[in-house]
């Protein structure tokens, strides 16, 4: 009975490895065997599925274009506004030169 434990034991690593090999070699089986089957409903959905229509694709482009025009608008608004500050500043600065020239034509 002692020999047969202990040959037991030492058997008991190889076994263990050899039943996780054959557990990975029937899983790698049921997933070649599944293969077929998943690329068929892959073809059948793909045969299902519409394509999209050329109506989508034009209402993509001009989102599209409207967005870059949109962007173009804001940019357009900003160098405005840009412009329009600047001609407040160099209205202020015109106001105080008539004011400073009033006020040294007041003390002549």
């Amino acid at each position: 009975m002692t020999s047969m434990s202990r040959s037991n034991t030492q058997m008991d690593p190889e076994l263990v490895a050899l039943s996780k090999e054959q557990a990975r070699l029937e899983a790698s089986i049921a997933a070649t065997l599944a293969e077929p089957d998943r690329i068929k409903r892959q073809i059948e959905e793909e045969r299902a599925t519409l394509p999209p229509t050329d109506d989508f694709r034009d209402r993509e482009r001009r989102k599209e274009f409207e967005d870059l025009a949109t962007r173009g608008k804001v940019r357009n608004e900003h160098k405005s506004q840009r412009r329009s500050l600047m001609l407040m500043v160099l209205l202020a600065f015109a106001s105080a030169c008539l004011v400073a020239w009033g006020i040294k034509l007041m003390g002549h």
